[in-house]
């Protein structure tokens, strides 16, 4: 008999651990006590013994629990007080902002490790503002620039203030980095279509590396598409790649989109690019028609897992989604912030979600009825 399958998650807030135990029968553990390091479960079906680890120490006033498939603990209020917990529960910095890099830094393909930035080609790093920024002045101003005809001139902050690519120099996103043609090697352009967002690819495996962002004169070219090479101009000697998952680029855009817009709902559609002004994909039919998208919510944008595939703690943000098909499923959110990714990258985004989800325990998988239960590893 397989072990069985498990899920804990820290419920921060409340000061909890979370734990749901499913056997593959369905059968309730004859006996299960808190191991002496308060890190794990002892669980015990007849005679055949396992482990569960907790992503925290928890309290309990017994060692012993009465057999169930579903707990809620004490986390241990020693342990969350302690520097082991603010470390793994403060917000890290997203990787690969301007202050990391340097002259030195080069990107690849993170797919065949094919030069895409030599090193020594960008010699200034600059964070980008945010992308709603020219929008915000439009609310920080009390008095508005008027035309001569005395209409306020605030929605032209974005056109006066548009942000263009430089040679040289490689500007910043959480996402991605925005960066002259010029200056990346081994790219190709693969046309889509009048008025529409061309990719950028690699030219030896032809994966999609970014797009071409004509309103700022230059590419995007997204951080989950490429390696960073720690290697250093002075030694000539093979450099080590430093990568990240997809799931971890994901997360942090779910972040970024909560800290920014304040909101924790948010439909995720197919399009040419994040925040895309043109918001076309790659087929040559515009987004807006695309009757599809993923309603995810963001509920718990920091916690600490453990769970069978798994067992030590990772870092995690705790979401629920909902696969929207029709027009009027799609109406029927209302007012809600739309966030478009590449096709190809919206796709993986929604098989992933389905593994995840299908991984947990089968009463974690559903809630309130419409709502799968999910998360993603974050940094």
């Amino acid at each position: 008999m397989p072990d069985p399958l498990y899920f804990c998650e820290l419920l921060p807030n409340i000061k909890q651990v979370s734990v749901s135990i499913e056997s593959e029968d369905g059968e309730i553990p004859s006996s299960v006590g808190l191991h002496p390091s308060k890190r794990a479960l002892t669980v015990r079906y007849g005679t055949r013994t396992t482990h569960i680890m907790l992503p925290t120490p928890v309290d309990s006033p017994s060692i012993t629990l009465p057999p169930a498939k579903t707990y809620r603990l004490s986390a241990s209020q020693t342990y969350l007080s302690a520097g082991e917990y603010d470390v793994l529960s403060d917000r890290v910095q997203d990787p690969w902002d301007a202050s990391f890099l340097s002259p030195w830094s080069s990107f690849c393909c993170v797919a065949c490790t094919t030069t895409i930035v030599p090193r020594g080609r960008i010699q200034k790093w600059k964070n980008l503002p945010s992308e709603h920024w020219a929008d915000m002045m439009d609310l920080w101003h009390c008095h508005k620039p008027h035309n001569k005809d005395g209409d306020s001139e605030g929605s032209r902050y974005s056109g006066v203030g548009r942000i263009v690519a430089e040679h040289t120099v490689g500007l910043v996103d959480p996402m991605y980095f925005l960066l002259r043609k010029e200056d990346c090697d081994n790219t190709g352009i693969e046309q889509t279509g009048s008025n529409e967002a061309e990719t950028v690819i690699c030219q030896l495996c032809n994966v999609p590396l970014g797009i071409v962002d004509a309103k700022a004169d230059g590419v995007r070219l997204m951080k989950w598409s490429l390696s960073l090479g720690l290697g250093s101009l002075k030694y000539n000697v093979d450099e080590m790649l430093d990568s990240y998952t997809l799931p971890q680029w994901l997360s942090a855009h779910l972040q970024y989109l909560v800290d920014n817009t304040g909101q924790r709902k948010f439909l995720i559609k197919p399009g040419a690019s994040i925040l895309s002004q043109q918001h076309l994909d790659g087929s040559g039919e515009r987004t807006e028609e695309v009757c599809e998208g993923l309603h995810i919510w963001v509920f718990n944008p920091n916690t600490l897992v453990t769970r069978s595939e798994k067992p030590t703690p990772t870092r995690a943000v705790k979401v629920y989604y909902q696969k929207l098909i029709s027009k009027e499923e799609l109406d029927g959110l209302g007012d809600i912030e739309t966030v478009y990714l590449p096709r190809i990258i919206h796709n993986r985004f929604e098989r992933l979600l389905e593994e995840v989800n299908t991984s947990l325990p089968k009463e974690l998988r559903t809630w309130a009825g419409s709502w799968k239960g999910g998360w993603l590893e974050r940094f």
